[in-house]
Order: structure tokens, then C-alpha cells, then sequence
């Protein structure tokens, strides 16, 4: 200060605006070296984890194949990165695929950080990156990357060029402090404000005044905007880059959720969650039991627990359970989620909630549907029974009315008439019997006649008990299937332990007259000792009278001179009875082979097609199966019926039960 104050007041000027620039200048030098040096910290970090995605999304394919050559190919492509001293892919199993540089160890893989961090130890930037395909975990990447190297480059650079500036400033300064005075230190005020407002608030936009002069400082300030500006564009691509991350997240159809595995608190929540439910992501991250409490009272128990339960297994899962909407909706969630793990302990659970409301609802409406149809088919067959029951019942009626007639006209015709006008000449003959047929020639023919008269009598008794008897034998016959009916209506929907052949016999007989009547020969082929079988007799009934029924027209259509079917029941297997329905009709074209169970399908005028579908469906509820075959037109047709034994259905119900 002694020195100072003896100097003259130019050189006290001159060494004043020396020192307030000198000074003004290094504080700005000193806040954009350091802030270079972070900026230039943290963009080599950003780089090389990108370089790490970049060689694990490349290693996909040949980590999935254990690909050593092309493994070996995309890691050592990083030879024309410089700063990179190592890299190393490795399989789940711990063994290494590839490596550039020295192969990490087990040892040395220990400092590196966990998958998707980095970490600074002794001068190297440590980066581990997992190789994952369709969020499976293939292996990990392990990349070394020389910082300390390649900062003391950059340092020294910087070194060399803030000493540049600043003997050039300083020289500079000297020159201009002694001519010009404010007009240096103007800048270097305007460049140390500029650096402040840029450092506090981390506004890279700001940029230092540029003055029309073309020196140093004017460098300086050029240099420092153009660092600002590089700074800028670096942030605007993280921002954009973050912007699309966020973009592809919100577009996909569901909530996307991260939750920790140790107190399952959501740790992330997508925005579809304000849409899909009514929740913010920020309800969900800040309350830990918020999913617990929004489930529907009778799913939350099952729910949570399910969803522990699978969590605890460490492989992908799914469940669905219904949630209370903010507007108090119930919706149908579905939950898809996988546990990342690291060294075998979970690290992070990430999944969505997709909205299946519609899907369920849709469910239910094709279910209630096809239960439509279902009673619908099942109806449709008993009309066909009940159809058939009536027709048959119709001819037996026919012909108890045929031979009503026949009786009715042979007693108008009857001689009876005859015999009391015999009786009454003889009466006349009073006392003169004897005489009268024995001399007069009228009297003589009356024994005679009265013979030929009691031969007619008996004749026409006989052709009368006999219709009699016929009326009584459709009547029976009326009876019996109405009584057959009944029976069978009531016990439909109940199994019952059957023998197959009076199953077989009941079907036959409510067909039977029409058999008679359009000239059918039917043939039985019973195989003895057959096991019972355990069946819902209606459902049974519906399908044969049908199967019957078909065949009674195919063989009426066919026109041929020998009209056949042949009924046939046998053992298909173990524990399966088959009853065969043949007939010699028109037969089955081949392409209609597949198409004669499907519903709606017929090739009958007056067919409606629920039969055979109804019969097929039956038959699969009872546990059997109807089947048919032809060699073509003209060839006939056979349907097969199996049908479950007794001791087979009873199996089957105990290992029901045992799986429940």
C-alpha cells in the first residue's frame, strides 16, 4: 500500500483498472472454467452411458444366441472410441461372452455400479448396462472408460487457453487501461454479470454482450456465448429425448407403473392413470396402501394376496380384479408386471393396468348368448319329439279309425236281419213245425239256410273281435308313448344308471307304425352283457328319435325297392357304449360331412338345422360324442352315438372332485 500510495494518479488508474479487470476477469474465467469442468464431468458421463445402451441394444441378438464372434464384433467396435479402456459382456450365469480390453472379473465387476448407473472410482467412469429383449434380462455389459486421461487433456487445454486469455487480457488491459479507462472494464462487468445470472439461474439462454470491436475480450465474450449456447442444445436434447420417453410411455393403451418390491410403494405411475381411473400418478406415489384402498371390497383380499404370491415367484404374471373408479365406476383391471432383479434379489417391479371392462362385458354377452342358443337348440329337439310323438300317435289313430269303419260297416252289412225273419216263419208255423220242414219246400231250405246264416255269423264275429282287438292294441300303443313321454319329461336334466338297449327300444317304439306303414325293414343288432351307462334319459331320447327320424327319410327319399335300417349297439372302448343308427338312403355328400352338426345347417326343405347340433352339443354334455359317416350319395349313412358307462362317469366325477 506504502508503493501504491507513492505512485503517481495515472499509474494508480492505470494499475486500478489493471486489478477491478484482472480481478473481474478471473472471477469470470474462474466461473466458466469451473462450470466448463462440470459440464464437461457430466457430458462425458451422458455420453458414455449412451455409448453402453447403444453396445447393449447391439448385443441383443447375440446374446440371445451366445454369439461369441458378433458379441466380440460390437464390443470392439469401441476401439475407435479413445477414452474407452474396457468393456465386457457377460451372461446371467456370470460367464463372460466377449470383452475389449482386459475381461472384467468377478472381483472387478464388483466396483461397478448397479445396471443403469454409473460411478467414478480411481479415476475411470464404471458403467454396467443390462442387455434386455422384450423385457427379458440376457446379460450385462460392463464398460470402462478412462476419465481422468482424457480430463487432464481437457484441462490442460483449458489451462493453456485461460493462460492465452489472460496474459492477452492482461496485455491488453494495460494498453487499454492507460487509453481507454471504462471502456475495458465495461465488458468484462457485462461477461462477470452474464456468468452469474447463467450459474444461479441455470438459464442457458442468456447470452453476453458482444461488443462491435474485435478484440480479446470481445473473443472472450464470443467464446463464452458460444459455451452457453452448446450447453443449450445439449439440455434441449435431453429435454426432447425425456419429451418422447414420456410421449412413448403415455401412448401405450394402460397404466405404466413401477413399484419398489421391498414395501411395494409405487415408485412411478403413468398419466393414463388420471384417465383410465381418475387418480393422479401423484395420489399413487404418495400414499403407500392408495392401490390397496381403490380395489373392489371383494377382490382386495384376493388381489393382494395373488399378486404377492406371484411377485415372491420372480417370474412375469398376470391377474384381473375389479377397481372403484374417482367417479365410482366399477372397472375390470387386468395386471401385467415383471420383477427386475440383480444378483438374484428383485430390484424394481414394473408393469401396467390395462382396462378390460369392455372385454368382460363382452364375455358375458357372448356366454348369455350361447346359453340363448343352447336352450333354444335343446328346445328345438324336444319340439322334434314331441313332434314325432304326435305324428306317431296320429297314425296309431288313423288306424284305430280304419278299423272303427271296417267294424261299423260289416255290422250295417251283417245278416242278423235275416235270422229273425227265419225265426219268424217259423214262429208262424206254430204246432206245424215238423211239417213245414219237412213238406213245405220254403220250409225245407230254412235248416239249411239257418247253417249257411250261423257260418256268416261266426265269420263276421270273428273279423269283428279282431278289429276290436287291433283298436285295443293302438290304444295300448297310444298309452304307452304318452306314458313314455311323461316319464321322460319328467326326469329331463337328471343321470340316471341306464340299460342301452330299452333306451334304444323306448326311441324304436314311438317310431315304430311309421316303420310298418312305409315298408321299413328294421333290424336290431344288440350286443349282450352291456355295462349301464350313466346319461340324462331325455337328452338320450331327443338325440335317437332324431337319428331315427333322419333315417326314416333318407330311406323314404332314396325311392329304392329294400328300405333298411339297422340299429346297432356295442362297446366303442373302455368305458364307452356306441349306439349306431344305419340306414341304405340317400347318404351324405362328402363336403357336408363337416357342415351336418353346425348350427342352422340342413339339406331338408323344411329342416331348421337345430337337430343334429342340438344332439352334438347333448352328447358333449354327457361326456360322449356323435359322429357320422357316408361313402356318398346314394350310399346311406351311419351316426354313431357314444355314450359314457356308469363306472366310467363316476371316475370322472372323483377326479372332478379331487382338482377342485
Amino acid at each position: 500500500m506504502t508503493l501504491f500510495n507513492n505512485l503517481g494518479i495515472q499509474a494508480k488508474l492505470r494499475m486500478m483498472t489493471l486489478l477491478i479487470c484482472g480481478s473481474v476477469l478471473f472471477v469470470a474465467i474462474a466461473a466458466l472454467f469451473a462450470f466448463q469442468i462440470l459440464s464437461y464431468r457430466a457430458s462425458f458421463q451422458r455420453e458414455t452411458a449412451t455409448l453402453a445402451v447403444i453396445i447393449a441394444n447391439n448385443s441383443t441378438a447375440a446374446m440371445a444366441f451366445k454369439d461369441e464372434q458378433t458379441a466380440t464384433e460390437v464390443v470392439s467396435s469401441l476401439q475407435a472410441k479413445s477414452s474407452v479402456l474396457a468393456a465386457t459382456l457377460v451372461l446371467p450365469d456370470a460367464t463372460v461372452l466377449a470383452h475389449f480390453g482386459k475381461a472384467e472379473d468377478a472381483r472387478s465387476r464388483s466396483e461397478f455400479p448397479p445396471p443403469g448407473e454409473t460411478r467414478f472410482l480411481g479415476g475411470q467412469l464404471l458403467i454396467t448396462q443390462s442387455v434386455i429383449q422384450k423385457h427379458e434380462r440376457l446379460g450385462t455389459l460392463y464398460l470402462r472408460s478412462d476419465y481422468q486421461g482424457t480430463f487432464g487433456q481437457i484441462f490442460k487445454f483449458y489451462c493453456e487457453v485461460v493462460f492465452a486469455v489472460i496474459v492477452v487480457a492482461g496485455a491488453l488491459g494495460a494498453f487499454l487501461a492507460s487509453r481507454l479507462g471504462r471502456t475495458i472494464t465495461g465488458p468484462v462487468l457485462d461477461l462477470a454479470e452474464t456468468a452469474q445470472r447463467v450459474g444461479e439461474n441455470k438459464d442457458y439462454s442468456l447470452r453476453a454482450v458482444v461488443t462491435q470491436r474485435r478484440d480479446e475480450l470481445a473473443g472472450l465474450t464470443a467464446s463464452f456465448n458460444e459455451m452457453l449456447a452448446r450447453i443449450e442444445h445439449q439440455d434441449a436434447e435431453l429435454s426432447i429425448s425425456q419429451q418422447k420417453m414420456e410421449a412413448l410411455v403415455n401412448s401405450i393403451d394402460g397404466i405404466v407403473w413401477e413399484r419398489s418390491p421391498s414395501d411395494y410403494r409405487f415408485t412411478f405411475v403413468s398419466q393414463q392413470s388420471t384417465l383410465l381411473l381418475g387418480y393422479t400418478p401423484d395420489e399413487w406415489m404418495k400414499q403407500p396402501d392408495f392401490w390397496a384402498h381403490r380395489i373392489h371390497p371383494q377382490d382386495v383380499e384376493k388381489a393382494v394376496k395373488s399378486g404377492r404370491e406371484l411377485v415372491a415367484q420372480g417370474q412375469p404374471y398376470s391377474l384381473e380384479y375389479r377397481m372403484i373408479s374417482a367417479d365410482g365406476r366399477t372397472i375390470w383391471i387386468r395386471e401385467g408386471g415383471m420383477i427386475l432383479a440383480e444378483d438374484d434379489k428383485p430390484i424394481a417391479i414394473r408393469g401396467i393396468l390395462q382396462d378390460i371392462t369392455r372385454q368382460k362385458h363382452d364375455a358375458e354377452q357372448l356366454d348369455k348368448l350361447n346359453r340363448q342358443l343352447i336352450d333354444t337348440s335343446r328346445q328345438a329337439g324336444m319340439a322334434d319329439v314331441a313332434t314325432g310323438v304326435l305324428h306317431n300317435v296320429g297314425n296309431v289313430l288313423n288306424s284305430v279309425s280304419v278299423a272303427t269303419t271296417v267294424v261299423g260297416e260289416r255290422l250295417r252289412r251283417s245278416k242278423v236281419a235275416n235270422l229273425k225273419r227265419a225265426t219268424t216263419m217259423m214262429r208262424e208255423q206254430n204246432g206245424h213245425l215238423a211239417d213245414f220242414l219237412t213238406s213245405d219246400p220254403k220250409g225245407k231250405l230254412l235248416p239249411e239256410y239257418i247253417e249257411t246264416l250261423a257260418e256268416q255269423l261266426v265269420d263276421e264275429q270273428e273279423k269283428i273281435i279282431t278289429r276290436v282287438d287291433s283298436v285295443a292294441q293302438h290304444l295300448e300303443h297310444i298309452k304307452e308313448i304318452v306314458a313314455m313321454q311323461q316319464s321322460y319329461a319328467k326326469v329331463s336334466g337328471a343321470y340316471e344308471n341306464l340299460a342301452t338297449a330299452e333306451l334304444v327300444e323306448d326311441a324304436l317304439r314311438i317310431n315304430l307304425t311309421a316303420f310298418d306303414r312305409h315298408g321299413i325293414e328294421l333290424v336290431r343288432e344288440f350286443q349282450a352283457d352291456l355295462p349301464s351307462i350313466c346319461v340324462d334319459r331325455h337328452k338320450v331320447l331327443q338325440i335317437l328319435i332324431n337319428l331315427i327320424r333322419n333315417a326314416k327319410h333318407a330311406v323314404e327319399d332314396a325311392r329304392g325297392d329294400h328300405r333298411k335300417m339297422i340299429i346297432k349297439t356295442s362297446l366303442a372302448g373302455p368305458g364307452r357304449v356306441q349306439i349306431s343308427v344305419k340306414d341304405n338312403g340317400v347318404g351324405i355328400a362328402s363336403e357336408n360331412l363337416t357342415k351336418v352338426f353346425n348350427h342352422g345347417f340342413t339339406t331338408k326343405k323344411d329342416g331348421h338345422g337345430f337337430g343334429l347340433h342340438s344332439g352334438a352339443n347333448s352328447a358333449k354334455e354327457m361326456g360322449g360324442s356323435l359322429t357320422a359317416h357316408s361313402d356318398g350319395p346314394g350310399q346311406g349313412a351311419e351316426f354313431v352315438l357314444e355314450l359314457p358307462t356308469t363306472e366310467a362317469f363316476r371316475q370322472e366325477e372323483r377326479m372332478a372332485t379331487k382338482v377342485k
